[in-house]
């Protein structure tokens, strides 16, 4: 009998020390998927200013009149695709062409006029061989069919340079692009110079204006960030060019935009543009908790306690291990140490 009590004595410790087991092992395994504290600590951050960017094109091909005129043609409208050399738009002048005709008129004339020189010597030649007319009147003969053929030359050339200029009536495109605006209308008399069809042409960029004072923080070959819609992450781009020059205390910088949508020329992107660095708090998107328009971070307390604590929320800071960083304005110090959202499936 005492065997059978020792039996189920041993048997009932050995079935709690197995239940109180799973019982402190089941927390061990939640605490570490699902919990993971961060102790918060003031560090050194690179400061961003939010501006705004044009997305352009490097380069800008305008189709230019070269002659004045009434614009009679435009060949293509908005958002065509043009290749370099392309016609896209013709000017008509009627001074022109009928100076054109001119010139082919007088030009005919003199090629008359030196047939009948070159006759005019022939017969002289065989003349001046049967000894019928004198040495002047041959070495006459022969000087007015060297005038006659100089004229036809000249007159050749006015013909020519008078079609050439006809010819420029036809406005090209200077390179491959896209048309954006076509700023007059069929019809239109324009002017040497003017703008016929804007056209973009080159790589995609995202240009932006900083002062002066904030020139050194651009570098060509820098990875900057920017932003699309208040939804997505900072997208990283690429510095590639910051221009030399300062415009009303202000420096240009292009951003490469190959990666970026597609989006109308001319519309604005939020760009982060570096401004030195600060100190701040940052902690991960993950570990806020937004209810009510009001922001909360867990907050661990000594004794193992945990409350809701509100934070303001700052602008977003991305960092090499923080990528969805926060900065908060208030509520945290260094040394607080917060666990991360429970979500609620």
């Amino acid at each position: 009998m005492r065997d059978l009590f020792g039996s189920l004595a041993l048997a009932t410790t050995l079935l709690a020390a197995g239940c109180g087991g799973g019982a402190t092992q089941a927390p061990v395994t939640e605490q570490s998927a699902a919990s993971a504290p961060l102790t918060v600590n003031e560090r050194t951050v690179p400061d961003f200013r939010m501006v705004s960017a044009i997305l352009t094109n490097r380069d800008i091909g305008d189709a230019r009149a070269r002659i004045g005129g009434r614009i009679t043609q435009i060949l293509v409208k908005e958002g065509d695709k043009v290749r370099a050399g392309q016609v896209v738009a013709v000017i008509g002048d009627d001074r022109i062409a009928l100076e054109a005709d001119a010139a082919a008129a007088s030009a005919r004339a003199a090629e008359a006029a030196s047939q009948q020189a070159q006759q005019d010597l022939q017969r002289a030649e065989r003349l001046f061989t049967s000894g019928a007319i004198s040495k002047a009147a041959i070495d006459q003969a022969r000087s007015a069919a060297k005038g006659a053929e100089a004229q036809t030359q000249s007159a050749r050339a006015q013909a020519g340079a008078a079609r050439a200029l006809n010819s420029q009536g036809q406005v090209v495109a200077p390179s491959a692009g896209e048309v954006t605006r076509i700023p007059a209308p069929r019809g239109a008399v324009i002017m040497p110079g003017e703008v016929v069809v804007l056209i973009m042409t080159g790589a995609p960029v995202l240009r932006i204006e900083l002062p002066e004072s904030e020139a050194a923080n651009l570098k060509q070959g820098q990875s900057i960030r920017f932003l699309s819609d208040d939804s997505e992450e900072p997208r990283l781009a690429t510095i590639r060019q910051v221009y030399p020059a300062v415009t009303s205390g202000r420096v240009m910088a292009d951003i490469d935009a190959s990666g970026i949508d597609r989006q109308l020329i001319g519309g604005r992107v939020r760009v982060l543009a570096p401004a030195g660095e600060r100190l701040a708090i940052v902690v991960p998107d993950t570990y806020i908790d937004t209810r009510y328009g009001a922001d909360y971070v867990r907050l661990s307390r000594k004794g193992g306690a945990t409350i809701e604590a509100p934070v303001q929320r700052g602008s977003r800071v991305p960092l090499e291990d923080i990528p969805d960083g926060v900065e908060i304005l208030s509520g945290l110090r260094a040394g607080d140490v917060i666990l991360p959202v429970e979500r609620v499936s």
